[in-house]
């Protein structure tokens, strides 16, 4: 599912002709942001398997959870990412979507937030999801994670 969600900024990323319409992407109202956010029930879940869950997703769907955690704490129920995932454009590989994902785990539900979207590659990159002029990150590298959401 993170993959169909990051798909829609990277189509709104390439030219638009004039008889199609861009994409309409979900910001928040605060920042102004591309975010996704949502609450998940999962009844008769304490905070505590709930996290032990968010843990091991992350693991199974980037690797290794340590290059990527940015926070982890269990007796909060508070777990942040700093992740990335493929791009594809026309069926080929187009770079990857960086982002940060944030878990806010308690009894019986869990929210989460992907937030600061930015399409990287190696030789081009749009950047962050919001600016208009695409521009070009020197220096970026290949190596990436296949992301799939929810957890149950």
């Amino acid at each position: 599912m993170l993959a169909l969600l990051l798909a829609a900024p990277l189509a709104y990323a390439q030219k638009v002709n004039a008889d199609e319409a861009p994409v309409s992407l979900p910001t928040d109202p605060d920042t102004h942001l591309v975010a996704y956010t949502g609450v998940v029930e999962v009844s008769g879940a304490t905070q505590a398997q709930l996290y032990d869950r968010a843990y091991e997703w992350v693991v199974k769907n980037y690797g290794s959870a340590q290059s990527v955690l940015q926070m982890q704490d269990k007796t909060a129920g508070k777990i942040i990412v700093k992740g990335r995932t493929p791009a594809y454009f026309k069926g080929h590989e187009f770079g990857w979507i960086t982002h940060t994902l944030r878990f806010y785990l308690k009894d019986g539900k869990y929210k989460y937030d992907i937030t600061d979207f930015a399409h990287n590659s190696d030789t081009y990159a749009y950047g962050n999801f919001e600016q208009v002029e695409p521009h070009y990150i020197p220096g970026a590298f290949k190596g990436l994670a296949r992301v799939r959401f929810p957890i149950r």
